[in-house]
């Protein structure tokens, strides 16, 4: 009987992952499918850019997304080293900053810019109010480097945090023996530790650029005339005109270029995992105090910081407490969504869908992750290891865009079924991840014992693989829910009939100039998202202990 029913679920788990596997195929294919067919309508039948517009788009695509890497990395390896060498207490609050892009949705970071820095932001009410200015002194928000600081603050602690856990442990020889030759602290930085640090670094940046290659909330409401990306592009192609088959140009050239980039990422990865089993120290460095030479640079920097990550978050809940024109708190707006139907509606279909998606990413995910596990006993080569690790890590190739756009041409419309299956889809390789690197954490003489001793083949996986991984499943959950829950892009492409999500309420809010109820919405979804995600890895923790 127990075998029976760990055999109903074993082969329940491996055709859901089929049908995760063909709701990610099936719309990819069809989105791309006009390049390589008889076109069937006059919308479909040219391209609505030219070669020229192509290449400019194309261009300023990468461009947003290098000079987000920079901001990004100008903020986090700072604070990489003030988190890895220095003894403070705002130290600890940098370590919980590390999670913040994993959990909260960037159209909550677009509104806390909004209220920040907006034309009606804090920032410029007290300026104008300070100064008795007329106009709106800070206006840099709706233009390229609008887009391009609030990406780079959005994904500074990806970097930091990487970053961090590899200077924690570098092997310090060189550096002493550098100091004992009279060389200045920068001096060791620039021709040492950064060289150390670089693999590291190239590893942290490049999931950056990806996720700002793939941008679309942030783009859309800050955007600027002149000025889109591939992303938007095949948004405004794809739902606006209906050109499917720039949709279908459009289309391949981002997943082409976002592919590339994970094969390069792909590949260094697997190269330092090896590479850091050699060069790390085995024991963290020490942790000083701040020196007095450092006091003013960190100062600056932790303004700096506070400025353009934290002060955002707090606008959006002053202003969800403040009325237009009023200096004092109010619940008004408050009161205002929370006697709304919709609203309820809008957060019972976020938490379905979320929960949905979170169980369908996490058994997909366990599933391709066992099927690694099993095998890495068997001797093979390096690419092949590093092309099947990267089989499950090809969906963050397409954007939610591509994703939902297919689905419309495959479907003509969405149902939430389609929006789950899209998430599941498209969010999977996170939860492979770190399902996949728990499972390498078991050692092979556990599961060749536990093979010698098994009176059947789905035992391991129920007696060893699944207890072993507990904390990491708990984890998955918890962050493919946070994911799910922020997802606003999704939703909006598939526009499904009569159907809102917390994130897509929240948008729409926005974008009809209701900035302090879109506040409160954006408060509570950041705080489920937050409080899904702090909880999850705080009981894998308890679990773990």
């Amino acid at each position: 009987m127990k075998h029976s029913v760990q055999c109903s679920i074993f082969i329940l788990s491996v055709f859901l992952f089929c049908i995760v596997t063909l709701a990610f195929i099936l719309p990819l294919g069809k989105a791309i499918s006009p390049l390589f067919g008889n076109s069937s309508s006059i919308t479909e039948a040219s391209c609505q850019y030219s070669n020229t517009a192509i290449l400019s788009i194309i261009a300023y695509t990468i461009k947003e997304s290098f000079f987000s890497v920079i901001i990004a990395l100008l903020a986090g390896i700072p604070a990489a080293y003030f988190l890895s060498h220095k003894k403070l207490k705002i130290c600890s609050l940098l370590s919980y900053m590390s999670a913040v892009p994993l959990c909260i949705p960037p159209l909550i970071i677009a509104l806390g810019y909004i209220s920040t820095f907006g034309m009606a932001g804090c920032i410029n009410r007290i300026l104008m109010s300070v100064l008795h200015l007329h106009e709106p002194p800070v206006t840099f928000l709706y233009s390229f480097w609008g887009i391009v600081i609030t990406q780079g603050f959005y994904n500074f602690p990806l970097i930091m945090k990487t970053v961090s856990d590899s200077w924690e442990h570098l092997d310090n020889s060189q550096t002493e023996t550098a100091k004992l030759l009279g060389a200045s602290n920068w001096k060791i930085f620039r021709t040492i530790t950064f060289y150390q640090l670089l693999p590291s670094i190239i590893s942290a940046s490049i999931p950056v650029f990806i996720y700002s290659f793939f941008s679309f909330m942030i783009v859309v409401m800050f955007g600027t005339i002149g000025g889109t990306t591939l992303e938007v592009a095949i948004f405004h192609a794809g739902r606006s005109i209906l050109n499917f088959h720039s949709v279908a140009i459009l289309a391949c050239i981002e997943t082409s270029c976002a592919f590339i980039i994970l094969i390069i990422y792909s590949f260094i990865e697997q190269k330092n995992t090896h590479e850091n089993e050699l060069t790390l120290a085995e024991e963290k460095n020490k942790k000083l105090p701040l020196k007095k030479e450092e006091f003013i640079p960190a100062l600056l920097f932790f303004c700096i910081i506070s400025i353009f990550f934290l002060v955002p978050f707090i606008s959006i809940g002053i202003n969800s407490f403040i009325t237009t024109g009023s200096k004092i708190f109010t619940f008004s707006r408050w009161k205002k969504i929370l006697t709304m139907k919709s609203f309820y509606t809008a957060l019972k279909n976020t938490c379905f869908i979320s929960i949905c998606t979170a169980m369908l990413c996490t058994l997909a995910g366990f599933v391709y992750a066992v099927f690694l596990r099993l095998r890495s006993q068997k001797k093979s080569h390096f690419l092949l290891n590093a092309i099947l690790c990267t089989i499950p890590m090809i969906p963050m190739t397409v954007s939610s865009v591509v994703m939902g756009i297919g689905i419309i041409m495959l479907v003509k419309r969405g149902s939430p079924i389609h929006l789950i299956l899209a998430q599941g889809a498209l969010f999977t390789p996170f939860a492979f991840r770190q399902l996949y690197s728990s499972l390498n954490a078991i050692p092979q003489s556990t599961i060749d014992a536990a093979r010698l001793l098994s009176s059947h083949k789905t035992d391991i996986v129920f007696s060893i693989l699944i207890p072993y991984c507990k904390k990491s499943i708990t984890r998955s959950i918890g962050f493919c829910f946070a994911i799910s829950a922020g997802d606003a892009t999704l939703p909006l492409v598939l526009a499904i009939h009569k159907f809102d999500t917390l994130s897509l309420y929240t948008y729409r809010l926005a974008g009809s100039y209701r900035l302090g109820q879109a506040c409160v919405c954006g408060l509570i979804l950041g705080t489920i998202c937050m409080t899904v995600f702090s909880f999850s890895r705080n009981n894998a923790f308890r679990r773990k202990r």
